[in-house]
């Protein structure tokens, strides 16, 4: 029996999901500074689920839900809210078993850009759960996109090597599913994950959104977000909420 193929696509940004989306595909949500390794980190130390929003109004509004309001713009706490997207933050005891309802500057954005493009399964993933979340997606081989958030609609690094991080897992792990694959931007991910892989965090250093949060004095947010495996698991999209992926 021939041994299954992963179909294996990346795209940059949110932007890039259109006319050229397959059916039956798999989308699996990148954004490392901050909100997937937020998700995930607040899932793993117990959050209920997290409610993906476009805009602070809507998370506002679901306060009247039981959800907590949670909001980022530009890197920093949106105006009037008292949380944002801190994945030490997330970690406190205070949100476990909680609701968040959250949205940012470019992570809330790719995953209703994937929802909205008709995506049969988004999962959102961080250097937090790359092991996890490279077992699942051998486990279930599919057609599947990395979707990296970007910035602004713009390229950005850090998403990019998490991207490449995964390809090269599903690549060369002992008993990996072979990638097939004829986007070059794979080929770039990895190339570009290869060549930083054993300083992840002096690679962030380089990305313009590390200046940003840096500025801000967010340095201890970005030396959790890569920190691999630190919270060995991933997100996945039930109905309207992230909940622990399984």
């Amino acid at each position: 029996m021939a041994e299954s193929c992963l179909d294996l696509q990346v795209f940059f940004t949110p932007e890039e999901i259109g006319n050229t989306f397959q059916p039956n595909t798999r989308v699996v949500v990148l954004d490392v500074l901050r909100a997937t390794s937020a998700i995930c980190a607040g899932l793993h130390a117990g959050i209920a689920c997290f409610r993906p929003v476009l805009t602070t109004d809507e998370s506002l509004a679901l306060a009247d839900q039981g959800f907590i309001p949670a909001a980022e713009r530009g890197g920093l706490l949106a105006p009037g809210f008292e949380v944002g997207n801190s994945p030490l933050v997330f970690c406190e005891s205070r949100f476990r078993g909680t609701k968040v309802a959250l949205t940012t500057t470019n992570g809330t954005r790719a995953l209703l850009a994937a929802k909205k493009a008709g995506a049969t399964e988004i999962l959102v993933g961080s250097f937090l759960g790359l092991e996890a979340l490279t077992h699942e997606l051998q486990r279930n081989p599919r057609p599947t996109v990395l979707l990296c958030s970007g910035w602004q609609g713009k390229f950005s690094l850090e998403d990019t090597l998490l991207a490449g991080a995964l390809a090269e897992a599903l690549s060369n792990r002992d008993g990996a599913l072979p990638v097939q694959s004829q986007d070059d931007r794979v080929t770039a991910a990895r190339s570009l994950w290869q060549q930083h892989r054993h300083d992840l965090p002096s690679a962030m250093r380089l990305s313009s959104h590390y200046q940003r949060l840096a500025s801000a004095g967010l340095e201890e947010d970005i030396a959790f977000c890569a920190a691999l495996n630190a919270c060995p698991v991933y997100g996945r999209l039930v109905g309207e909420d992230l909940v622990l992926g399984h």
